[in-house]
């Protein structure tokens, strides 16, 4: 009996029925029919495959290695066993051996770059150029620097460290004084009247002289015209006060001429050979008087007086000629004063028990 959708039925008048006699044309029939089913390829929807082959049972189920199914490869066994997480990449690390690594965001950004000009733009890469090629065509060593021989072509020259010390200036001030040329410490600054005096002949005899702009270079009788210097034809005359003198063909010398006393009377003056001065102070003079009688005396004078009462250093006091004797000075106060001195007085010490002074004339 065919199956029916793929599913299997007896054929009818095949049930036994108890206490009934089993007929054999239908039994025979049954048993012939499962005989056919169990030999025959079970079909897909009865749990079977359809086909009584491999290769049809992979057509059957759909399992056509290359068409349904990847055939097997050790690579992709290899794959399968990796075990994978976030930003990774898988990379062959032998025949049909594989690893995992790192694939980071940049690294997509430079992988999905469909030419080598945008993966140059990705990288942020230099575009190749003929002094670049000339660089690296160089054999470099220490303390050496590069340099230009021609167009975009380098070679190497030597550095030294006082070189460097130079090339790391920030500006021109601080590379004078690297070089020991700090401007007007050790060198002059730059002016233009120098550079005048720097570019004059060095003449035998020449003097150098302003003429109102500049400097020049001027000769002895030229450079005393420029000056004003008097000439030989000029004579010194040696005026009051001094002898002497006569022209510049010849050493000269001028004398004071004989100066006059000084006293207090004396002023500042000058005659045809002479002079005096004046005093800056009140000189003492020795008195010359003879006369007992006398009331005037020169500043400086001493006298010693009879006092009636004490008087203190440096105190004043008016002095009399006395009446009673010719011997004896004595103070206004006395009983005996007479005539009085002139001038002011100044006590320069006492003796109190014989009441007796010396007063000195200040004025």
């Amino acid at each position: 009996m065919p199956r029916t959708g793929g599913v299997y039925s007896p054929p009818a008048g095949t049930k036994g029925v108890s206490n009934t006699t089993i007929q054999s044309v239908p039994y025979n029939a049954f048993v012939d029919d499962l005989t056919d089913d169990a030999n025959n390829a079970r079909p897909v929807t009865a749990g079977g495959t359809g086909a009584t082959t491999a290769s049809g049972a992979r057509t059957a189920l759909g399992l056509v290695i290359g068409t349904d199914v990847q055939a097997y490869d050790a690579l992709l066994a290899a794959i399968a066993a990796l075990t994978t997480s976030a930003d990774q990449v898988i990379y062959a690390t032998g025949s049909n051996a594989v690893a995992m690594t790192g694939l980071t965001a940049f690294g997509r950004s430079l992988i999905d770059d469909a030419d080598a000009t945008a993966a140059r733009t990705t990288l942020s890469a230099q575009a190749s150029h003929a002094s670049l090629t000339s660089i690296s065509g160089l054999t470099t060593s220490a303390n050496q620097m590069i340099y230009t021989t021609g167009s975009n072509t380098y070679a190497t020259a030597s550095l030294t460290a006082f070189a460097r010390t130079i090339l790391d200036d920030a500006d021109a001030t601080t590379a004078r004084a690297t070089l020991g040329l700090t401007i007007g410490t050790n060198v002059q600054a730059y002016d233009a009247e120098l550079a005048a005096i720097a570019g004059l002949a060095v003449t035998d005899g020449n003097v150098i002289v302003g003429n109102g702009t500049t400097w020049v270079a001027e000769s002895g009788a030229t450079a005393r015209a420029s000056l004003g210097a008097a000439s030989s034809a000029v004579d010194i005359i040696a005026g009051n006060g001094l002898t002497g003198g006569g022209d510049l063909s010849a050493d000269r010398t001028l004398a004071i001429g004989t100066p006059s006393d000084i006293t207090n009377s004396t002023t500042n003056s000058v005659g045809a050979d002479t002079h005096a001065h004046a005093l800056g102070f009140i000189a003492a003079e020795v008195s010359t008087t003879t006369s007992n009688s006398t009331t005037s005396f020169p500043l400086g004078h001493i006298l010693r007086v009879r006092t009636v009462t004490n008087v203190a250093r440096n105190g004043t006091l008016a002095i009399c000629l006395s009446s009673a004797e010719t011997l004896t000075y004595v103070d206004s106060a006395h009983g005996s004063a007479g005539t009085a001195v002139s001038g002011t007085w100044r006590s320069r010490g006492m003796d109190s028990s014989a009441n007796e002074a010396i007063m000195q004339k200040v004025a």
